[in-house]
């Protein structure tokens, strides 16, 4: 009887309440943890190398794994739903990669300048070129992470090459890339809502009396937007096979909330 309630739960139609409902917990106990350890290695970083090194490959990690979770599931999602690009969620998911893209932009520039710093340790001439060339490359891989992810909702026309991306294991896989991503992002957003430069900007908005109820309601549409903005790079691969259970809406805010109440409510 368990095992057949946790594959109801973890069915694939249900994954993206389980990783609203993931994100969630993890947003509680879980990744103020880890921004108070990442806010320490940033710190570091200023003076130390291999704390500069660890920011550098936390950016790098999270931009390269972007497409290996919609490449890993595109077929076996496309086995049980049709997805049409030219309908109106088409339409929507088309305007979407642009701001996907700059969001990959955005990731791939930073890894690329901190890496290219670690690099090229104060140096010049070619080692500059390093640089310059992780930046490059960075911007290509953003515009390749881009199509993989769009080319996930278009339906393939034969069978991959590789056997294995048609089995569950490589849904399943896929699925790991994806939660981890959505982690990762909460680390990143969290991070960057805890610095003092971003709580100034936010608590200082000229939408009435700080902690009146205009200066809430601004608040709280800014950070609601940066929120979706942000999460819905990882949660966007399950929208497609829950979009008509009612309580996704519901869980995909919840997933939000710590954060979201945590910058909203924060004092001037």
């Amino acid at each position: 009887m368990l095992v057949d309630f946790a594959g109801k739960v973890l069915a694939p139609r249900n994954r993206g309440v389980v990783l609203d409902l993931a994100v969630f917990l993890a947003g509680l106990f879980l990744v103020r943890a880890l921004v108070i350890l990442a806010s320490g290695v940033v710190q570091a970083a200023r003076d130390d190398v291999r704390a500069k090194l660890a920011v550098g490959l936390f950016f790098a990690v999270l931009v390269l794994i972007q497409p290996l979770g919609p490449v890993l599931k595109r077929w076996s999602f496309h086995q049980r739903n049709t997805f049409d690009t030219e309908s109106g969620a088409g339409c929507l998911l088309f305007w979407f990669m642009f701001a996907y893209l700059a969001v990959m932009l955005v990731l791939c520039g930073t890894a690329a300048v901190v890496l290219g710093e670690v690099l090229t340790n104060g140096g010049g001439g070619a080692n500059e070129n390093v640089g310059v060339g992780l930046i490059l490359a960075g911007a290509v891989w953003s515009v390749i992470s881009v199509v993989l992810v769009y080319r996930y909702f278009v339906t393939p026309k034969k069978a991959p090459r590789w056997t294995f991306l048609t089995t569950p294991a490589a849904e399943h896989l896929g699925d790991a890339f994806i939660f981890l991503n959505a982690i990762g992002f909460q680390i990143l957003w969290s991070s960057v809502t805890a610095s003092g430069t971003f709580r100034e900007a936010v608590t200082t908005t000229p939408l009435g009396r700080p902690g009146s109820i205009t200066d809430l309601l601004g608040r709280l549409a800014v950070i609601v937007a940066c929120a979706v903005l942000l999460y819905l790079p990882a949660r966007i691969f399950y929208l497609a096979e829950d979009k008509h259970l009612a309580l996704t809406s519901a869980t995909i805010l919840l997933a939000n909330l710590p954060l979201i109440v945590r910058v909203a409510f924060a004092p001037a």
